[in-house]
């Protein structure tokens, strides 16, 4: 690749991240889920015919907030390839994690199939078998975790982002790692754990924000080897 096809690919990525941003912000905070599974099967079953229109749509915002993720994160991975040159390795462990993400887009697969099984006049206990096993924001939490430990300290060596970048990630990638800890309680919600997971993607908005900002303004400082293949 030369330097014009790195800086397509970092503005992709840029653009991939605040599509992310915006997609989870509206998943949020205005679209509605599945009741948790401390409901009956047959409130669920209400909720999933009452609303499905707006759960599949759901549904479908969580799908595409995976993929602009996947994009973001591999443009990502290959930024951060080119800043460490042939020696590095973090951007494989950033590539690994951001890989592992694709488990929403099962989730999301659940979520449609259980909706539809419902309008087609599924009834009973036997709905359990395809209600989805938990949330997406706990079941990407490890993945997210794993992206974003190899992304901040892969950043941190390379400089293919700011310092305060780089550090908020291997931060967010504990509080990731330790708001995931909240299945283990009887809370539905995470008790004290599942508040970890709350700041998490607090954090997670902020940092992908301000690393696709660098990403469209600054290319990343490539190691020496790779700028000799370019040049």
């Amino acid at each position: 690749m030369n330097d014009r096809s790195y800086r397509t690919l970092d503005r992709l990525g840029a653009a991939a991240g605040i599509a992310a941003v915006i997609l989870l912000v509206a998943v949020i905070t205005a679209t509605p889920a599945l009741p948790p599974p401390n409901r009956s099967i047959a409130e669920i079953s209400r909720s999933a015919s009452v609303d499905a229109h707006a759960i599949l749509r759901s549904a479908y915002l969580g799908a595409l907030f995976s993929g602009a993720l996947l994009i973001f994160g591999a443009a990502f991975s290959a930024r951060l390839r080119r800043a460490e040159g042939a020696d590095g390795g973090w951007w494989l462990l950033a590539l690994t994690g951001v890989a592992g993400t694709a488990v929403g887009i099962v989730s999301n697969s659940l979520v449609v199939t259980f909706v539809r099984a419902v309008g087609h006049g599924a009834r009973g206990e036997e709905l359990w078998v395809g209600y989805p096993s938990g949330p997406d924001g706990v079941l990407i939490a490890i993945p997210l975790a794993v992206f974003l430990l190899g992304a901040g300290l892969g950043a941190r060596a390379s400089g293919a982002l700011p310092r305060w970048l780089a550090w908020l990630a291997v931060a967010l990638a504990a509080l990731f790692v330790v708001g995931a800890g909240g299945v283990m309680g009887d809370e539905v919600d995470g008790g004290i754990l599942g508040g970890g997971l709350v700041l998490g993607y607090a954090g997670l908005l902020v940092w992908i924000v301000g690393s696709s900002a660098s990403m469209a303004r600054r290319p990343a400082r490539l190691a020496p080897a790779t700028a000799a293949a370019v040049g």
